[in-house]
């Protein structure tokens, strides 16, 4: 099967209309119709990720790469910073696809906000989360410090009673928490992050 017959297989099944499509990838639903009636006009490269996205499926999958249609998810519980710690509600959540490649068991998803973690993190960026990982000195962490939702990289001091959460971007300053503060704190290791702005 070719991307076409396989777009037209996942739209009977999942009952997604061409409309939904145009939608989704950005292009007049005519032009749609066109290329899933094959009548001259084909998909673009940019829009399979919008095409595997809408269908809940992997990229490589549409690609022809991989036998296997689904892709697992993960709740998306809301968003982190990555500037200036602010306070996000991390309650609600929405499911997001994750590779099965990347996939961990009490995997979660954040959306980043901001530049201090740039290159590796960009604003927008769908952050990968494992809460019971081991985290270590270098790690990148999803932190949650009294109702603030953050990203930064770890660092704890030989003592083991300081940890600094350290911004990539070095315009923004070092989150210093001490063990003696008594401060309510979580933090899960980053295992991976996509650009959503496709």
């Amino acid at each position: 099967m070719d991307l076409v017959d396989k777009i037209n297989t996942l739209r009977k099944e999942q009952k997604i209309s061409q409309l939904e499509i145009s939608k989704a990838i950005g292009i007049v639903p005519s032009s749609v119709s066109d290329i899933l009636n094959r009548k001259g006009r084909k998909f673009q490269a940019e829009h399979t990720p919008k095409l595997a996205k809408l269908f809940n499926v992997s990229v490589d999958y549409l690609l022809g790469n991989d036998d296997v249609a689904t892709v697992k998810t993960v709740p998306l519980i809301g968003a982190a910073s990555c500037g200036i710690p602010q306070e996000y509600d991390l309650n609600g959540y929405e499911p997001v696809p994750v590779s099965n490649e990347l996939y961990r068991e009490g995997m979660y998803a954040v959306r980043a906000e901001g530049d201090s973690m740039s290159p590796k993190i960009n604003d927008g960026n769908l952050v990968y989360c494992v809460a019971n990982e081991q985290i270590e000195n270098g790690n990148i962490v999803h932190y949650m410090v009294n109702g603030e939702s953050g990203i930064k990289k770890f660092k704890m001091n030989e003592r083991g009673d300081i940890i600094s959460l350290v911004p990539l971007n070095s315009d923004y300053d070092i989150i210093i928490i001490s063990a003696d503060d008594n401060t309510p704190f979580k933090m899960s290791k980053v295992v991976g992050a996509v650009d959503t702005d496709f």
